[in-house]
């Protein structure tokens, strides 16, 4: 019958929780991610960030969405190679390693994001070890079921396109 409303610090708590990053952590671990955390808006268009900038931020959409873009053919014109919906994560890889992007992110949409850097969150394995190991070894688990999904893509387009 009513309808509540949903605080901005319920909704990043709820999108922290639906993400499988963070999904096994309790509320106060999630709140204290969310003390690190800079929340970021950006405007329809906006650029995150643009290919062969150095990469420092992990990014969570809390609502709206992002395009990640590329240019293929060298002509100037973006291709879409990924949406980013409500939920969606990505640039995890920057919270581990200064590495160069090689695409560029655009809101889609009037877009809210939770940023994590990469020098906040080695603070916070620093001053919070406990805490910093469950999400580093969450993150672990991630990458290693990212790389076997892209090995056995990997195998598949081989068996269909061989060399």
């Amino acid at each position: 019958m009513f309808n509540r409303k949903i605080s901005d610090n319920d909704l990043l708590v709820k999108r922290m929780e639906e993400c499988p990053l963070f999904s096994e952590l309790g509320t106060g671990d999630i709140k204290a991610l969310l003390g690190i955390a800079h929340i970021r808006e950006y405007s329809t268009d906006e650029k995150i960030f643009t290919e062969g900038t150095v990469g420092l931020c992990f990014y969570l959409v809390v609502t709206g969405s992002v395009n990640i873009v590329g240019d293929t053919n060298g002509d100037g014109k973006s291709t879409i190679f990924k949406e980013y919906k409500v939920g969606g994560f990505f640039s995890e890889v920057h919270l581990f390693s200064e590495t160069f992007h090689t695409v560029s992110c655009v809101a889609k949409e009037v877009t809210k994001l939770i940023v994590f850097t990469k020098p906040d969150f080695e603070e916070i394995v620093k001053i919070k070890p406990k805490l910093g190991n469950k999400v580093l070894l969450n993150f672990l688990d991630f990458f290693g079921q990212k790389l076997d999904s892209l090995y056995k893509e990997n195998r598949e387009l081989k068996e269909r396109f061989p060399v």
